[in-house]
């Protein structure tokens, strides 16, 4: 059944559009000078960021640029990619998950009372017919018993009732199940690289906000960044399905050599990322180089004519993060330790 408008509807005037034009233009005005300054490439990912930036709508993003600047921060695709994920990006996943949780409590609130409902009617039943069954065998009292005998046929029309209820609330709760298994499916889906079935950038940022949330007393996480060396001559010479073949046999790697809270995320690209709680330098350091080690050894061959692709290494960088710092800045610092090793020569180690 279609409802009418609601007389309270708000619609946009004329004056209003033209208000939010003139805003829009406005802003227009100042995001790009913004993007032209600190050489930021005019992106649309880069536009949204630099866009709420500039309206001042979300207070925690302008504060991160504002620090950024005042450090002298230069604001490269990787800065710019992690405010993308981490201030317009991640959004989304949050709502799925709240809409996720708020259905779950729904769920078992209504059980819960349909539940004690279904017991009260059957103890009332039972309660009825016990006294119908007394009166019958009195006399005396027919008036009363024909009485009785009524509050008793009501009483299993209201059982009856309830146990329909409960029939249809059975299918409403496996519908809701199936939509919460659903919700529950996508937010895993939005935290998953499809290709590796690693978490993906913005998983990435989470989980190392958890762990900086949980180590007040204990030792910080240490994070690895890696990156394969010399990935675009593989696309060029063997194609891009042999190369997709590459990323996903050293997101095998380093599955193979993660345990417990460990956790590895395809950065993008080429590029992983390796999150380690309670780990020193120098214990991710250990743990880069197994897995340096393991890439490098491996004998990989094409699929379809066996021909052998050559050696494939791994450069690696690795930082702990510090007290008070932005995930962000953790994430950049061994970005900065892998590029490192990349310009002393690659298939190494960096920590910084």
């Amino acid at each position: 059944m279609n409802r009418p408008l609601e007389s309270n509807q708000q619609t946009i005037s004329s004056d209003d559009e033209e208000s939010l034009s003139s805003r829009a233009a406005e802003l227009l005005r100042l995001t790009i000078p913004l993007l032209s300054k600190h050489k930021v490439a005019a992106t649309p990912e880069n536009y949204a960021v630099w866009y709420r930036y500039a309206s001042g709508e979300d207070p925690t993003l302008k504060e991160e640029i504002d620090r950024l600047i005042a450090q002298g921060t230069c604001f490269t695709e990787q800065v710019n990619a992690r405010l993308f994920q981490r201030f317009i990006a991640q959004g989304d996943v949050n709502e799925v998950d709240s809409v996720r949780s708020g259905l779950g409590e729904l769920l078992a609130e209504v059980g819960e009372q349909l539940q004690t409902a279904g017991v009260n009617a059957d103890d009332y039943s039972g309660t009825l017919a016990g006294i119908a069954d007394d009166v019958a065998i009195k006399e005396d009292i027919d008036d009363v018993q024909d009485l009785i005998q009524n509050l008793v046929v009501a009483t299993r029309a209201m059982k009856q009732t309830t146990d329909e209820m409960q029939g249809e609330f059975e299918v409403k709760s496996q519908q809701l199940d199936e939509l919460r298994e659903q919700l529950a499916r996508e937010r895993k889906r939005a935290i998953t690289d499809p290709l590796t079935q690693l978490g993906n950038r913005a998983a990435l940022f989470d989980r190392l906000a958890s762990f900086v949330a949980e180590m007040p007393e204990g030792e910080p996480p240490a994070v690895i960044m890696l990156d394969i060396d010399h990935f675009k001559a593989v696309n060029d010479t063997h194609g891009h399905l042999t190369g997709d073949r590459v990323i996903r046999f050293v997101a095998q790697v380093l599955r193979n050599n993660i345990k417990g809270q460990d956790y590895a995320a395809r950065y993008g690209g080429e590029e992983f990322t390796i999150l380690l709680p309670e780990t020193p330098d120098q214990g991710a350091a250990v743990v880069a180089d197994t897995i340096c080690k393991a890439v490098a050894s491996a004998q990989l061959v094409r699929s379809d004519n066996k021909e052998k692709l050559g050696q494939i290494t791994i450069s690696a960088g690795v930082t702990v993060h510090r007290p008070g710092e932005d995930p962000t800045e953790t994430i950049d610092r061994a970005d900065k330790a892998l590029y490192q090793s990349k310009n002393e020569g690659r298939n190494r180690v960096t920590i910084r």
